[in-house]
């Protein structure tokens, strides 16, 4: 009996010292708060079999029949891991041959082997019954050779045009936004979309390869229809990118297409310092001022990070778990690409563009859910300030702050652990790190605190005030061994009789 109220005692003493972590409710109102999940419709689940024409599976460059309907069956996975948007390609009727919906035929018609406008609807009402944005692109820039609108020679510019805002991309025919009767169309084709269904914003396509006169009417006349819709600036990749042409144009976010090379590149391989990355993205942010920047490390356009990975000889899940830390904790808006969450692998299009299998790895699935759980309840990963602590070669230390909230993010990009000092400037001596991704707990040493990350690993950790026993458990536990011993006491007498 006395060995049995020992161990409950010690167990007691345990449990009174472990961290108690508080987390502060979500604001859904703020776009910062947002992760994004990216989806190109026919590639992601096949709702309805009854909308499909010209299915193969067998060849990417056909339709594999994904449609509006198998999205809405699939939003409670997409909950379960903690997303609270999804960003869905063109919905608008387009060629036959065309499953991506950029070659588009009528701006104002659903295209069928995506379902119908009802479908659309059920979608987004079911989508903001679980507290899920929807996104939906918008493509301004260009029609396709077979749709009635291009009859209108006027209306575009001519096939030899040089100027990226002019010239014609992949054979398609390129709108002259310039053109009153042109702007005034697109115009009233994003309004029209508007009063369909009540998503939540559009993604804006290709906007570098558009006048930025007609962004300045375009933005302006949705955010007079609705001031709280939702405006992101998908931007088509080039060799240099001006971000400061997009400010002040009523942009809400804007993709950093620049980074997106860079991150993948970094995080694909070991012993890759972060230095540039993050002094890129750190400019960026003060260059935008309010409008936030989306970063991704693959989308539709581009490898998927798996393939980049596997080129090097790299184990793709270790890789993968570094660079979606990275992207969940550092400034902007975090998007992953549909089947990042199975690793799922691909090269350039439309390999890159495989269907969707929902088979997940639940060591993975359970990686990335930790991720979103802490981007959601952290204010200091979405609001705080970013400084970079240590850098060096591939391990990476760098802290978010936000009023009295302080975290700290350790990435170990090498090959061997690593040990890192903090010295008591950084990190108060009446404090401690608790590690909320992995276990951990740093508590302080003469000179400051160490932390010790394997190889390819990587924490989150909370500065917090230092534990100690809690008073009120010590002052329970002579009631509740007393209690015990009553307890014993019963059982015997029980017994005896």
């Amino acid at each position: 009996m006395r060995r049995f109220g020992f161990i409950i005692l010690v167990s007691v003493l345990f449990l009174s010292t472990l961290p108690s972590i508080s987390f502060a409710e979500k604001n859904t109102t703020d776009l910062k708060k947002e992760m994004i999940y990216r989806i190109l419709i026919d590639r992601f689940f096949d709702g309805n079999p009854r909308n499909n024409k010209n299915t193969d599976p067998k060849d990417l460059t056909k339709s594999q029949g994904g449609d509006l309907e198998g999205i809405t069956q699939k939003l409670d996975y997409l909950k379960d891991f903690g997303y609270t948007a999804i960003s869905i390609s063109p919905i608008f009727k387009s060629d036959e041959n065309s499953y991506d919906g950029y070659s588009v035929i009528d701006f104002k018609k659903m295209d069928p082997r995506f379902g119908t406008i009802e479908d659309l609807k059920k979608l987004v009402k079911e989508a903001h019954k679980r507290k899920i944005k929807v996104f939906i692109d918008f493509v301004a820039n260009n029609v396709s050779p077979n749709s009635e609108l291009a009859k209108n020679a006027n209306w575009f510019n001519p096939e030899n045009s040089t100027s990226s805002e002019k010239k014609w991309i992949k054979g398609l025919p390129d709108f002259n936004q310039e053109n009153a009767e042109v702007a005034n169309y697109l115009i009233d084709a994003g309004k029209y979309w508007m009063d369909q269904a009540s998503f939540d914003g559009y993604n804006l396509q290709e906007v570098n390869n558009v006048p930025v006169s007609f962004w300045k009417t375009f933005n302006q006349e949705l955010k007079k229809k609705n001031p709280n819709f939702i405006l992101l600036a998908d931007l088509n990749e080039s060799s240099e990118m001006n971000y400061s042409k997009y400010e002040n144009l009523d942009f809400n976010g804007i993709y950093n297409v620049d980074l997106v090379g860079d991150l993948a590149n970094t995080f694909s391989s070991q012993n890759q310092s972060l230095t540039e990355v993050m002094k890129q993205q750190k400019d960026l942010t003060k260059q935008l001022g309010s409008t936030l920047m989306i970063n991704y490390v693959d989308d539709e356009m581009t490898k998927r990070f798996v393939s980049i990975a596997l080129s090097k000889n790299q184990y793709p899940p270790s890789r993968l778990k570094l660079a979606l830390t990275y992207l969940f904790t550092s400034p902007g808006i975090p998007l992953t690409y549909y089947g990042t969450e199975i690793a799922l692998n691909g090269g350039n299009i439309p390999d890159n563009r495989k269907g969707m299998d929902f088979r997940t790895d639940q060591d993975f699935s359970d990686y990335i859910k930790k991720l979103t759980e802490l981007r959601r309840t952290l204010p200091s990963l979405t609001n705080g300030n970013f400084e970079v602590l240590y850098d060096s070669k591939g391990m990476t230390l760098f802290k978010r702050h936000d009023k009295d909230e302080t975290t700290i993010i350790a990435i170990n990009n090498t090959s061997l652990d690593q040990k890192v000092h903090l010295d008591f400037d950084v990190v108060k001596k009446s404090d401690e790190l608790r590690g909320l991704l992995a276990d951990d707990l740093v508590r302080p040493n003469k000179k400051g605190f160490d932390i010790v990350l394997k190889r390819e690993s990587s924490n989150v950790y909370a500065v917090a005030p230092k534990t100690g026993l809690n008073m009120g458990v010590i002052i329970a536990i002579p009631s509740i061994f007393v209690a015990f011993i009553i307890f014993l006491w019963f059982a015997r007498r029980r017994n005896k009789q």
